[in-house]
């Protein structure tokens, strides 16, 4: 049935320029690709990348706008297009973003800090209203911010592949457990993707329970999971749990807590080994780079265990051997990082355990000795 339009002129009909939904020349033509940017990861749309505080998620959104613009990253990521970045970050002053830069330049040479001057921008937020949607009652509305935003993205040098946003909270005063808020607030920034046809990306901070989550899963942002059905894809961050750190043999703690996880769990058209997790460590200020680390399985022992092992048969040698001489010998050897005694104990602990556990070494006649089995 045809719905009459009254007097309302065909040129203010808002539903002129929608699709008329034919399909015609579709089989015959070839398609083009999806746009995108680093992939098969992140397409041309927009994303949510969820994490507790703390876990770099800024840091990283740094560290993409700048493979946008060098065609790079620090981690086994393809960039399949270059061009000019943007971040909008809230909770950073001119001091953060000055700080944050000045370090990433460090590493790169005049050349790539020319090109980023001339096709990054970072928009220190911090202090300023920056909401893009406003609340009238129950609904949502766009903003004078977004339309700033727009401008300015707008004004950047063609073509613009990569925007970050930074954190959702700050940009809506919509509730963060109202499903409908949390849905507009996410099809808002799939508006800028399509829009600017660039990859969006949104920070989130995450639920506590993520942290103690055996595997990373979807709708990990805090509050209505809504955000995370209107946008193309999530992505997770969250620093190495404890049981991770034994199972890699990390046993200083601040050693652990630079080591960041990142998982890709949902995503448009992506390959199955696009979802497997990476790990990430964090350097000078934050800024992050991929390492690989190998898992020690339970029973077995790895490189440390083993030289702490030849550590305790050189010094088995006039008899058993006090676990404090042991430790010891392992702290001069360098197998055992610096830190408070109790903190160096409990490492020790460790490589006792596991070469107690792969049966290796045993206890001695008395209290506090051991042998090698």
């Amino acid at each position: 049935m045809e719905r009459a339009l009254g007097n309302l002129a065909p040129e203010e009909d808002q539903f002129l320029r929608w699709p008329d939904g034919r399909i015609n020349g579709m089989f015959d033509s070839v398609p083009e690709p999806a746009p995108h940017f680093a992939g098969p990861l992140l397409a041309g749309r927009a994303h949510v990348l969820a994490g507790l505080g703390g876990t770099s998620k800024t840091r990283f959104l740094y560290s993409l706008a700048a493979g946008a613009v060098l065609g790079t990253l620090p981690w086994s990521w393809q960039v399949h297009r270059t061009g000019s970045a943007a971040l909008f970050l809230t909770e950073d002053t001119v001091a953060d973003v000055h700080a944050t830069v000045h370090e990433l330049g460090k590493s790169l040479s005049a050349e790539d800090r020319k090109l980023l001057t001339q096709r990054l921008r970072v928009y220190a937020l911090a202090g300023r209203s920056m909401r893009l949607l406003a609340a009238s009652g129950t609904a949502l509305h766009e903003a004078d911010a977004y339309d700033w935003l727009m401008r300015q993205l707008d004004a950047m040098p063609k073509p613009l592949v990569f925007v970050g946003l930074d954190p959702a909270l700050a940009l809506t005063e919509g509730d963060e457990l109202n499903q409908a808020h949390q849905r507009r607030l996410g099809e808002l920034v799939d508006q800028i993707a399509i829009e600017t046809g660039a990859c969006v990306l949104l920070t989130a901070h995450a639920a506590k329970g993520l942290q103690q989550a055996e595997e990373l899963g979807s709708h990990a942002a805090r509050g209505g999971g809504a955000l995370t059905d209107a946008v193309r894809g999530e992505l997770v961050m969250r620093t190495m749990t404890a049981d991770e750190a034994r199972c890699f043999q990390i046993d200083d703690i601040v050693e652990r807590k630079r080591h960041v996880q990142l998982a890709l769990t949902k995503a448009n058209h992506c390959p199955p080994e696009a979802f497997a997790p990476i790990w990430l460590k964090r350097g000078s200020a934050g800024l992050l780079s991929e390492v690989t680390l190998e898992q020690v399985e339970r029973g077995s022992v790895g490189d440390r265990e083993q030289r702490a092992l030849d550590l305790l048969r050189k010094a088995n040698g006039s008899g058993e051997t006090a676990f404090r001489f042991w430790q010891a010998e392992c702290e001069a050897a360098g197998l055992i990082a610096q830190g408070s005694e109790g903190s160096r104990e409990k490492a020790m602990q460790r490589i006792k355990s596991a070469l107690l556990a792969a049966g290796m070494v045993a206890k001695g006649s008395s209290r506090g000795m051991w042998i090698p089995a």
